[in-house]
């Protein structure tokens, strides 16, 4: 009369009522699954337009500031930038390395002006892996070409060979006049223009719009995206060995909408966690109780037969955590297929260039799952308590006469 096998044995007979809490439990969990699918999903796309789309980079290198220091301080020097370039290259798992210079100002073609925010670049070959994804080519032999995003082209009426006056503003130098030409205009990482789309332009031409010949910042792009926060403190470590004041940051840190995507995200899953959890501890809670009612005669009769209280208590025990894992395994197999189904057939679309790159619409969060798991385990073992503790402590003679 092992309580286990008897809790087995209540489970495999399978009652109408624990099948409907298995499945329950298993709708509960596959919607919280996809959810937090959907979430990486998100935050997948997030860092494609971060990292290529806006050339944030997987890592950025930034001069230390200077308490108090002149204007221009918070940037290197040419000698130090040529350092730090040469120190980020021989760092392991780093696929591009490029200087970048960030500079806004107002574009005129004469008949249209518009606030721009550019990038001033360095032109990398296509050879490299990760430059054949950057959006927007200059041509190396224009010093004056410009690459503007498609959105930015039909704000100014712009197209290629299209010449454009570009005005930088600056609070610590003059304001420079250069006149541009368009050379290449490139789709935006996002078609609902959400993602901020720079213009690009050579990194002699931005440094001169600001009037320096400081750069801002060095751009690190990584082999595995995965490894971010190892290879950064790898990256800082050398910096610091070499005796350069830097500071590295990773892509999450400068996207201001990662940040405001993240907190949301994060409490929309709590919240939705919440209530599945709430709904799983109400079913198991219920279903033990109904059953410990109905079957008062025959834990009685396994009572007057010398099981213990201690073996009732772990029967129920065991067919509470019983059916929470036949629902959670019934979910990962759902969630598994619903979301190989909703990938197959939002692949069969033709989705354009500007999302050929896009990531699934339904990414499964294994850590997050695995996690869910484990909370989904813990929150049925106290439910399961009270009603196990009730049969438990139930009379053997009132339950037989009855």
């Amino acid at each position: 009369m092992s309580p286990h096998r008897l809790a087995m044995r209540t489970l495999l007979l399978g009652g109408t009522r624990s099948i409907l809490a298995i499945l329950l439990i298993a709708a509960s969990l596959c919607v919280l699954d996809l959810f937090a699918g959907h979430i990486s999903s998100a935050r997948a796309r997030l860092e494609y337009q971060a990292v290529i789309g806006e050339r944030l980079g997987h890592l950025a290198v930034l001069r230390e500031s200077e308490p108090g220091g002149p204007p221009g301080s918070a940037m290197f020097a040419p000698a130090e930038a040529l350092r730090v370039l040469q120190v980020a290259q021989r760092s392991p798992g780093v696929s591009l390395v490029v200087p970048q210079m960030s500079v806004s100002g107002i574009a005129s073609t004469g008949a249209r002006s518009a606030l721009f925010f550019g990038e001033g670049i360095v032109s990398t070959p296509d050879s490299v892996g990760v430059a054949q994804q950057l959006p927007g080519k200059l041509n190396p032999a224009e010093r004056r070409g410009i690459a503007v995003s498609r959105r930015q082209a039909n704000s100014l009426g712009l197209a290629n060979g299209s010449s454009v006056t570009l005005t930088g503003a600056s609070l610590n130098a003059r304001s420079l006049a250069l006149e541009a030409e368009v050379v290449d205009i490139y789709p935006g990482s996002t078609p609902d223009g959400t993602a901020r789309h720079p213009l690009l332009m050579p990194f002699s031409m931005a440094q001169t719009l600001l009037d320096t010949e400081r750069t801002e910042r060095i751009v690190v792009y990584l082999v595995d995206a995965t490894r971010t926060e190892e290879r950064r403190g790898l990256l800082l470590a050398s910096l610091r060995a070499a005796g350069i004041p830097a500071v590295v940051k990773t892509w999450q840190e400068q996207s201001a909408a990662y940040a405001s995507e993240r907190g949301a995200s994060d409490i929309a899953f709590d919240s939705v966690a919440g209530m599945v959890f709430a709904v799983i501890a109400a079913t198991i809670a219920a279903t033990l109780a109904m059953n410990a009612l109905e079957r008062r005669r025959e834990v009685a009769t396994l009572r007057a037969l010398g099981m213990r209280s201690s073996g009732v208590f772990i029967m129920f025990i065991m067919e509470g955590l019983g059916m929470a894992l036949a629902g959670v395994t019934l979910s990962l197999v759902a969630s598994g297929l619903i979301a190989w189904i909703v990938n197959r057939a939002a692949l069969s679309y033709n989705t354009g260039p500007a999302l050929s790159r896009a990531p699934m619409l339904v990414e499964l969060d294994f850590d997050r799952m695995a996690m869910v798991v484990l909370s989904v385990l813990a929150v049925t073992l106290l439910a399961a308590l009270v009603p196990a503790f009730k049969a438990a402590r139930g009379g053997i003679a009132p339950a037989l006469a009855n």
